[in-house]
């Protein structure tokens, strides 16, 4: 049984080596122009900052206790007028990073 699988290997390593030797039939011009570079997604990156950020205070707030207390107490002392200019501050971060993600995003495209 091993002697006649033997040949057939053989052929089918052959037949595949050959194969994988040959190039695709394509144009000229096409093997001749440069590739294009990997685009990085520079408004992804400036998320995943922001979010890594915001998780990584959240866990320093959360994993010691007096930290988590004072939190808690200061979240409870607030006037509602300072909680209102922090929410107005956090929405106008959010706009800023909005905008700068959009001047990326157009950076990018006009480089094209």
């Amino acid at each position: 049984m091993n002697e006649t699988s033997t040949p057939d290997r053989e052929e089918a390593t052959a037949v595949f080596e050959t194969a994988s030797l040959t190039e695709p039939d394509a144009p000229d011009a096409a093997r001749e122009q440069p590739m294009a570079r990997p685009t990085v997604r520079w408004g992804a990156l400036v998320w995943s900052l922001i979010f890594g950020a915001v998780a990584a205070t959240t866990l320093w707030v959360v994993v010691d206790r007096p930290r988590r207390d004072a939190v808690g107490e200061w979240l409870l002392d607030l006037s509602p007028l300072a909680a209102t200019l922090y929410l107005l501050l956090a929405l106008g971060s959010l706009v800023a990073v909005f905008g700068i993600v959009a001047l990326i995003r157009r950076g990018e495209r006009a480089r094209r």
